[in-house]
Order: structure tokens, then sequence, then C-alpha cells
């Protein structure tokens, strides 16, 4: 139903936000951050048997910035929450034809770990990790939002 007066909206600030974590995995501070059915986990390719299902695991994740703090997930999914922050950061950029370029710039760039970006997403098995903002010889900057991976995986 449509509003008929005026209503408080809250809004998040920016900044960082908590997440729970998936069972028994360590996230490590400065490492990219994924969700993994709603739970954070390190930033990975698709895993499975073949690359469809590779492909199947990797288009559920979302990158969603950095992990701030090192945690390792309990017993269960969620019993654990870990600091994660959204923006640019700085990764590793991969090698040979799937280093990322200049010519970049402005375009999606693809997950190889938690620490290592690409150009390709060979058989749709690597998720999106942001916006490519500047390549350098020191490694990639990635503009890494979870606004900015949902747009660019749809």
């Amino acid at each position: 139903m449509a509003l008929a007066k005026a209503k408080r909206t809250i809004k998040r600030l920016s900044g960082p936000r908590y997440v729970g974590v998936t069972a028994g995995v360590t996230c490590y501070q400065g490492g990219l951050a994924i969700l993994a059915s709603g739970y954070a986990r390190p930033g990975r390719q698709g895993q499975g048997a073949d690359n469809a299902a590779k492909a199947v695991d990797a288009a559920t994740y979302r990158a969603v910035g950095i992990f701030l703090e090192t945690v390792t997930g309990g017993v269960a999914n969620g019993d654990v929450s870990v600091n994660v922050e959204e923006g640019p950061f700085l990764f590793k950029n991969s090698a040979a034809g799937d280093a990322l370029t200049a010519a970049d710039i402005g375009k999606r760039c693809y997950i190889i770990d938690d620490e290592t970006v690409a150009k390709t997403n060979p058989n749709s098995t690597r998720a999106v990790a942001g916006v490519v903002t500047h390549v350098g010889s020191d490694g990639i900057m990635v503009d890494v939002t979870l606004a900015n991976t949902a747009a660019l995986s749809a």
C-alpha cells in the first residue's frame, strides 16, 4: 500500500557491518569477503565437480568488501560474526592473459581468491569482485560493494 502520510525512514550509515560467518571457515583480516548463501567467507572461485557445478556455485556469491578482523566460523553458519567494510581496496592482479590493465578501468573484474582478481570469467566459474578503479604496479584497486556486485552479476 502506498504512503498516505509522511514516515520516518532509517538509513544505514556507511561504514562497517557485521555479517555471520560460514561454519568452520577462517576469514583473514584484509581478505576479500563474499556472501555465500547469506554468510561471509573468503573470496574464491565456484566449487563443484565440474565447470557447470562451479558456475552454479559462483553465481550465488556476492562480494561485500574486506574483512576488518580475522575470525573463524563456529559449528553452525552464523554462530560467529565478522566486521566487513565496503569500498575501494587494493588486490593482487592475476597473471598473463588474465591480468587487468589500464584499459579495464571502469569494468568489472572477477574473484580468483581472497586476495587476487582477474580480467576474465572462464566457464562462468568466477563471481564479480567489483569495478576496477585503478591499475598500478602495486595491484588493482577495486570498488567492492554489495550493490555493485549484485548489479554487475545480473
